[in-house]
This record gives C-alpha cells, sequence and structure tokens, in this order.
C-alpha cells in the first residue's frame, strides 16, 4: 500500500513516513521561522560581527517580552557562525560565544561562564585576576570577536557595587590582542 504524499513539498515526505514517536519528535523541535523583525536583529549582529577591532567596539541591546523570538534568533545566528577548524593551521576558530548570565552578578561567575562557552577547562580555587586572564587568552586563541549574553537582567538583583563590576568586566575587551594590551598598560 502507498501512502499519497503529493499534497507535501517534496523535501517532508521523508518525515512523513517516520514512525508516530520519531515523526512526533520531528514536529516538536524547534524551527526557525523568518519574519523581519527577527531578520534585521541578524543583519544587525552581523554587521557588529564584521565590525573591525577598536578601544570601544559597538554594543545591540534586544529587548522584547518573553516569547518574541530574541533567544531563537540569537541561537540562529550562533549555528550560522559556528566554530570551525583550520586543518592546515591545526586551529580552531569560535567567532561568537554565547552564554545565559548568572543568577547574580558576580564577576567569577561570568568569567567561568564565558570560559565553559568556549570549551575552557576549569581550575578550581583561581583567583579573579587569574580566572580573567586565562578568559582572555583562551578568547584571543580561539578568535573570538563577540560575546552574546542572554538574561542580562540578571545582574539587577544585585548591589550597585555588583552590578558596576559585572558592567565595567563585560565592557573590558577579552579578544584584544597582546599588541593591543602592552599599548594601553605603557
Amino acid at each position: 500500500m502507498s501512502v499519497d504524499l503529493s499534497h507535501l513539498l517534496a523535501q517532508y515526505r521523508p518525515h512523513a513516513l517516520l514512525p508516530d514517536d520519531e515523526r512526533i519528535q520531528w514536529i516538536q523541535r524547534d524551527r526557525w521561522i523568518h519574519y523581519s523583525r527577527a531578520e534585521h536583529v541578524l543583519d544587525r549582529l552581523t554587521a557588529l560581527l564584521n565590525c573591525p577591532p577598536r578601544n570601544r567596539m559597538p554594543c545591540l541591546l534586544i529587548f522584547g517580552s518573553t516569547g518574541m523570538g530574541k533567544t531563537q534568533a540569537v541561537q540562529k545566528f550562533v549555528r550560522d557562525h559556528r566554530s570551525s577548524f583550520d586543518e592546515t593551521a591545526g586551529r580552531t576558530t569560535l567567532p561568537v560565544v554565547t552564554i545565559q548570565m548568572p543568577p547574580a552578578p558576580h564577576e567569577r561567575d561570568l568569567y567561568e561562564e564565558i570560559m565553559v562557552a568556549m570549551g575552557g577547562v576549569l581550575v578550581m580555587g583561581l583567583g579573579i585576576t587569574t580566572l580573567r586572564h586565562r578568559t582572555r587568552v583562551l578568547a584571543r586563541q580561539l578568535g573570538v570577536r563577540m560575546i552574546i549574553i542572554d538574561e542580562i537582567h540578571s545582574i539587577l538583583p544585585g548591589t550597585f557595587r555588583e552590578q558596576r563590576i559585572i558592567l565595567n568586566a563585560i565592557r573590558f575587551p577579552l579578544y584584544a590582542s597582546a599588541r593591543t594590551m602592552r599599548n594601553r598598560l605603557s
């Protein structure tokens, strides 16, 4: 017995023939649906990613009500800018790092989240200065060009001092080259 699937687009016909549990799982997956506002956000993020390095890199705040697709747009952007491995150089490049802001605004937690998102190894008991340095070195080695922080409003429960520390940590470029850092120190 053959099933007439002519009413479906050719690319979806194989999915219609899957067993029920697999087909239901496929139907329930997240999907990217193109819409103008999200396309505008993706275009803006791409422009920021391609911005040449400078002392104060431009930033973007995306805000909207819950369920508007902010996180989905970010996930789509990250999928479009995945890490890659250069066989000849033997080097991995990770242009975009995305994290979720830790629930409390602590500098250590922020650097640990970034380090984990880059695939770094966390050593317990490191001082914040060492953790910051290791995070910066790994970001430089991976060629990180952009860090996306989801749920940034999680800094609000912190004290004014904690908020300032986190905002300064975010502002301080993780990707600065060693030469740039030497120039800043001299």
